[in-house]
């Protein structure tokens, strides 16, 4: 028998090393990490009114940080699902990733809501546009559910019961 995955009754991949498996989920995060440089960077150019090479500092920018965004939750969402089930990987994830979202689309469609008191933030809306503060926003939801993802990986002390 070999330790290549096979196929379980309930469509789940079974078998292999369980070394393997650990390794696998330990490098997830590691990856996201090295996946959000790129994004940091395009974040910290816009927050400074800059373009970035390659994207600029437009729509391009915008969608080119929600593919990076997305591609980190990826990772960083099997990894917490492996560790702790979906429902306690979903809880923060999910909500934060849809406000990412709404952040993408409120600057791609040139919707205010969202985005005013960020646009504020920047300076008003003479020095930073809806994109510019939608990209700062997605940055910041990142930057939240990348340290939650990391937090997650800190030793805990195990509950006991007083008798």
């Amino acid at each position: 028998m070999s330790d290549s995955p096979t196929p379980g009754a309930s469509g789940t991949i079974t078998g292999g090393s369980p070394v393997q498996a650990r390794t696998a989920s330990r490098l997830k995060p590691v990856a996201a990490t090295l996946v959000g440089i790129p994004a940091a960077a395009i974040v910290i150019a816009a927050a400074n009114g800059a373009g970035v090479p390659l994207v600029g500092d437009g729509a391009a920018a915008l969608v080119a940080l929600w593919i990076l965004g997305s591609v980190m939750c990826a990772f960083g969402i099997s990894a917490m699902r492996e560790r702790f089930g979906a429902g306690r990987a979903n809880l923060a994830g999910m909500p934060l990733g849809l406000l990412a979202t709404a952040l993408v689309l409120s600057g791609l469609f040139g919707w205010p809501l969202l985005l005013q008191p960020i646009v504020d933030a920047l300076g008003g809306s003479e020095s930073a546009s809806l994109v510019r503060a939608a990209i700062v926003g997605v940055g910041g939801v990142m930057v939240v559910k990348w340290t939650i993802a990391w937090l997650s990986y800190l030793p805990r002390g195990t509950a006991r019961a007083t008798t």
